[in-house]
């Protein structure tokens, strides 16, 4: 098919995009999409070129034009919860510019420093465990419900010091409050979605509050007591910064671990092959996790804007265009990894994806969701033999996000090993 052929934002294009992706890398890689005022970016050289340059491509608006999806009439409740939130934002990781960027990331590093991680592994695996030990008899489960959603949520409610008998409840919350993260999403539920992200703002600050009476080892205390270094001195980090700064690790943290889980099970069901040779040699499954992201990246894009006049890919891009930096049509560039649409688990460059982007915005929390995943599949294949699809259940899809991509559910049948 020709580009022209492609919505990028069509249903069908948000389920299946590589050909989507074929047609960019072939006729356009830095396309100027007709009527939606923004260009898709989505060679690999091309998206190294511009997130290391951050003087030139601007991440002030990181989520992107939101009024591809938005609708026309909004309601006027839901406009005034959304203005609420507008009002205490401020741009923090995700949305700033270094320097700006560099004082909070200095911060982030902390709560995500090699060997904080690391020693969160057996933790991790005790939570991979009982989530196992929950369906071990049943003979199957829904790899998204009864897993891919479990395991990154403890892990960010221990984090964000949530005690075990409120998780549920923030689950609930945090899903729907996450569910407005784009205008994609019916007008019924849009209010709900607002109102629920200011209940969780609530409860962060009032964590907050607590972490700076009664420090813990968690990520909350790390914000809650941190300095940050402005040109007037250091200073405790705000309730807005502390809130901006949650949100993010809340997506970063929650949805695209949770969606990646889901993705990379998939692929292993559809390519027994592939699982045959982990199950063979289990020391191939942090390469596995690499190649995973790279198939099947859980952040399809995100945006960048230009700040003057710019040639990129031999089009001229006007000073303030949107950019969609499309990590997950980069991840099958076979110009960097040949023979892109080949799921191999011994890929030697796998770990050369932009999953996790690159250069300043590259993912400070990238250590904990390689060490959620590489977890996660040790043991569910020492655990679990024989998995394969349920036929009882139809083929599974994914949500309809124009960022994010995750499926909806994941109905599998196994044996004990």
């Amino acid at each position: 098919m020709a580009l022209s052929d492609f919505n990028p934002l069509s249903p069908e294009t948000l389920e299946c995009p590589y050909p989507f992706y074929e047609a960019l890398h072939e006729e356009a890689p830095v396309y100027l999409v007709p009527g939606v005022g923004m260009a898709i970016v989505s060679k690999f050289a091309l998206i190294q070129e511009v997130v290391h340059d951050t003087a030139t491509y601007s991440s002030a608006m990181p989520t992107g034009p939101m009024n591809l999806v938005a609708p026309v009439d909004e309601d006027p409740d839901v406009k005034a919860l959304r203005e609420q939130v507008a009002r205490r934002q401020t741009p923090t990781l995700l949305s700033a510019d270094p320097p700006h960027h560099s004082r909070y990331r200095s911060i982030v590093n902390k709560a995500f420093a090699a060997r904080r991680v690391a020693g969160m592994e057996s933790y991790v695996r005790e939570i991979v465990t009982a989530a196992i030990d929950d369906f071990i008899d049943d003979g199957k489960f829904d790899m998204v419900e009864q897993f891919a959603d479990r395991l990154p949520m403890a892990v960010i409610a221990d984090q964000i010091g949530v005690p075990r008998d409120q998780l549920t409840d923030f689950k609930r919350r945090s899903d729907v409050a996450i569910g407005g993260i784009e205008t994609r999403i019916p007008p019924e539920k849009a209010k709900e979605a607002a109102k629920a992200g200011r209940e969780l703002e609530e409860y962060f600050i009032a964590r907050a509050e607590d972490r700076r009476r009664d420090p813990k080892d968690d990520m909350l205390t790390v914000l809650a007591t941190a300095l940050l270094e402005t040109d007037e001195g250091p200073r405790p980090l705000n309730d807005p910064e502390i809130l901006s700064i949650l949100g993010q690790f809340q997506v970063a943290g929650k949805e695209t671990t949770a969606h990646e889980l889901g993705s990379a099970m998939r692929l292993l069901v559809e390519h027994p092959d592939q699982m045959a040779k982990l199950k063979e040699d289990p020391s191939l499954i942090p390469n596995f996790v690499e190649e995973a992201l790279r198939m099947e990246s859980p952040v399809r894009g995100l945006f960048r804007t230009t700040t003057r006049e710019v040639e990129l890919g031999g089009v001229t891009l006007p000073k303030g265009t949107t950019i969609m930096l499309s990590f997950a049509a980069a991840n099958r560039d076979n110009d960097e990894f040949p023979d892109a649409g080949t799921f191999d688990v011994c890929r030697e460059n796998a770990k050369s994806q932009l999953a996790f982007s690159a250069g300043p915005h590259y993912c400070v929390a990238a250590a904990l969701a390689r060490l959620e995943l590489r977890v996660a599949f040790e043991e569910l294949l020492s655990r679990l033999t024989n998995i394969r699809m349920d036929p009882a259940y139809p083929a599974p899809t994914h949500e309809p996000s124009y960022i994010l991509r995750g499926l909806n559910e994941l109905h599998l049948l196994f044996d004990k090993a």
